[in-house]
């Protein structure tokens, strides 16, 4: 920032979208200030599985959320629990969804998110090696497991898709799986290897490392909350509890915050919160090492190994507020589930870890510039690959603020699709 304390641009939020965005927009040689809270445990990046997928393009709304309707709407389903009322309260965001659990609409989102999904390994490499943290980058691949032959062949239509758009993948029957994965003690009727993944072993640390990279580079960091984003006649105004920051540009990075952040403006997004949770084990020292993310279809949930002997498990989604009080029950189904899939010893954390996901309903981020003012960027709504996709969304945002054209397709992340029923956002 200028002597007057004024940046070339700010970048509200610390998350791995945030921090990317600030770090390519520093090296592009602009001033750059970061506007974060500074509670990492709260970050969406912190709790991620750190699984990093070319595959990793299919929305939660899909075609198979018709024939499963009756089983989420009681809560019956491992991998969602629904606050009824909540989907009420972001009734946009719902009906959005239900538009979008369509195959064709599915096949769509799967193309559009594609090329971002593609570039994210290779950004992730680059940016490791920049913040000098490569080495916890790997690339292992990750395993959908399933527990029946009838849910294997449930998912006919994701394979297809994947096989449409060259992702390379390995069926596997139980005996495959156990000799790939020798750490796993439940059986698995069958197993799809996506080997083209790779896995972050530690995404707090990563997010640690590309905070010192920002300020090495000399960007300026402000622990605070945003109060209030406004226009300013030299560009925009970001109010916080401890004064105001002044900037040409913004870019909105927020994570889940960001839709309520914009809404003052008039941007009344369908935008919804996926609450998740996660939860810590050793395992077992007698038990063989995970080497790869697994992904348990049966439980809706993943066992992403943090260590060698350390696993993380990762619940399914929660619709609820932002706010309201973490309900453990998900995550005890998941940590129960688990006990039976690998040889567990005893939890490391004291209370599961509970953060937001920011979810649109075609599972697509919001990526341009804001339709009705001059110098904001949207930067948001990465559901479950905001870690994955960061670094590359950075360098897109980057592209935004220096008026050069992105470097891939962005129309299909384009802010005004979610803008359609304003006077029914909650």
């Amino acid at each position: 920032m200028d002597t007057d304390g004024f940046a070339d641009i700010a970048v509200i939020g610390g998350g791995m979208v945030g921090l990317a965005s600030a770090i390519a927009l520093r090296e592009r040689g602009l001033d750059v200030v970061l506007c974060d809270p500074g509670e990492a445990r709260a970050r969406t990046s912190f709790g991620n599985a750190g699984v990093l997928s070319r595959g990793s393009i299919f929305p939660m709304a899909s075609p198979a959320l018709w024939g499963k309707l009756p089983t989420y709407l009681r809560n019956a389903d491992p991998s969602l629990r629904l606050r009824h009322l909540h989907a009420l309260r972001v009734l946009p965001w719902t009906l959005h969804f239900l538009a979008a659990a369509r195959a064709g609409a599915w096949r769509r989102s799967a193309a559009a998110l594609l090329p971002l999904t593609s570039a994210a390994y290779d950004a992730h490499e680059r940016l490791g090696e920049r913040a000098g943290v490569r080495n916890l980058l790997r690339r292992s691949g990750w395993i959908k497991v399933y527990r029946s032959e009838a849910a294997f062949a449930g998912a006919a239509l994701e394979r297809e898709i994947l096989a449409e758009h060259g992702i390379a993948m390995e069926i596997l029957d139980g005996a495959a799986l156990r000799a790939l994965e020798p750490a796993l003690v439940r059986p698995f009727a069958r197993g799809m290897l996506l080997p083209e993944t790779g896995a972050i072993s530690d995404p707090g640390a990563l997010v640690e490392a590309c905070e010192r990279l920002f300020a090495e580079l000399g960007g300026h960091v402000v622990r605070a909350a945003v109060a209030a984003l406004e226009p300013s006649a030299e560009g925009w105004a970001i109010r916080h509890a401890g004064g105001e920051i002044r900037a040409r540009q913004v870019v909105l990075a927020a994570g889940a915050a960001s839709a309520e952040i914009a809404r003052p403006l008039g941007y009344r997004f369908a935008f919804a919160a996926e609450r998740g949770y996660h939860r810590h084990y050793a395992l077992h020292p007698d038990s063989p090492p995970l080497t790869r993310p697994i992904l348990d279809t049966g439980a809706g949930s993943i066992l992403s190994p943090m260590g060698e002997h350390r696993v993380r498990v990762l619940s399914g989604v929660e619709l609820d507020r932002r706010d309201a009080p973490p309900d453990e029950r998900q995550i005890e189904a998941a940590s129960r589930e688990a006990a039976g899939t690998l040889h567990l010893g005893g939890p490391l954390d004291n209370r599961p870890w509970l953060g937001n996901r920011p979810s649109t309903p075609d599972g697509r981020p919001v990526i341009g510039r804001a339709p009705r003012h001059r110098g904001l960027i949207f930067a948001f709504g990465h559901g479950h690959i905001g870690l994955s996709t960061g670094p590359i969304t950075g360098q897109i945002v980057a592209d935004i603020a220096t008026d050069r054209a992105p470097r891939l397709p962005i129309a299909a992340f384009a802010p005004e699709r979610l803008l359609r029923w304003p006077r029914l956002s909650a």
